[in-house]
């Protein structure tokens, strides 16, 4: 029984703690911003059931939750707070798209990074705000099976135009969708950052070549943008970003203590 007591009930008061200051938090954002604010924090936290910490990601639950809150509050602006790894396209399109449509203005904040399907969400907002150490990264659909994994849509092309006729029936098919996948981020990507970016030295349109750099696959899927190389590419981000946002922050707690330090509140 105390057991069960320590395992379960105790680790349950801490995350509820935890969480009314993380309200607590939001609030003084929304009082202080006049706008409504949302986070989507996909991290592993030292309070769980059992101690045993999920992995997150995007899916069609946090489609479901942000599209509601964004039809709810279409009459605010909204501060949408990223920090995720990514996760499932078309739950990222679905929020994408939610975000690109609201009548007023939006913003998205990355306090430490927002890959991939992240990325995507961030590239339907009005403004993107990033820590300057924080990144970003490429869009480039990851396209497999249980069996081989999961791998970059432009590799699996690549591997059937090489091979030609030796390819594999596995290896063509995948390809085959790999294109349309490819097809399909190239068409929202456009969507998202029409009117977005600025034109060239010359005057000439940058969309195709913006988008070009974040899907066609000329970067490995994990790299690392910062705000600097994201504004070198082509994206309207600030660098201006928000102490209330890292102190929010701050009530998510590792699972791993590796680093430790002592909190000054003065400087030295």
């Amino acid at each position: 029984m105390v057991f069960f007591l320590y395992t379960v009930i105790y680790p349950q008061s801490q995350l509820k703690r935890v969480r009314m200051k993380r309200i607590a938090k939001l609030k003084a954002m929304e009082k202080r911003r006049g706008c409504k604010v949302l986070t989507m924090i996909h991290r592993r936290e030292g309070i769980s059931l059992f101690g045993l910490p999920a992995y997150q990601f995007i899916d069609e639950e946090d489609a479901e939750q942000i599209l509601r809150w964004i039809r709810k509050y279409g009459d605010y602006p909204l501060d949408l707070i990223l920090h995720t790894p990514g996760g499932q396209l078309h739950a990222s399109i679905q929020i994408a798209r939610a975000l690109r449509k609201h009548p007023k203005k939006t913003r998205v904040f990355i306090p430490h990074y927002s890959m991939s399907g992240g990325t995507i969400i961030a590239l339907a907002a009005d403004e993107i705000f990033m820590d300057k150490d924080a990144v970003i990264g490429p869009i480039d659909p990851q396209i497999g099976d249980f069996v081989r994994g999961l791998f970059p849509a432009p590799s699996w092309i690549y591997a059937a135009e090489t091979k030609k006729e030796n390819a594999g029936d596995v290896t063509l098919v995948i390809s085959d969708i790999s294109r349309k996948a490819l097809k399909l981020t190239r068409n929202v990507a456009k969507e998202l950052l029409e009117g977005k970016i600025a034109p060239g030295p010359g005057g000439e349109d940058r969309l195709d070549e913006v988008v070009e750099k974040l899907v066609s696959g000329e970067m490995i899927h994990s790299t690392p943008l910062s705000a600097a190389e994201a504004k070198e590419i082509g994206l309207s981000v600030s660098t201006e970003f928000p102490e209330d946002v890292h102190e929010f922050m701050k009530l998510f707690r590792p699972v791993k203590r590796n680093v430790e330090y002592v909190e000054s509140t003065s400087p030295r």
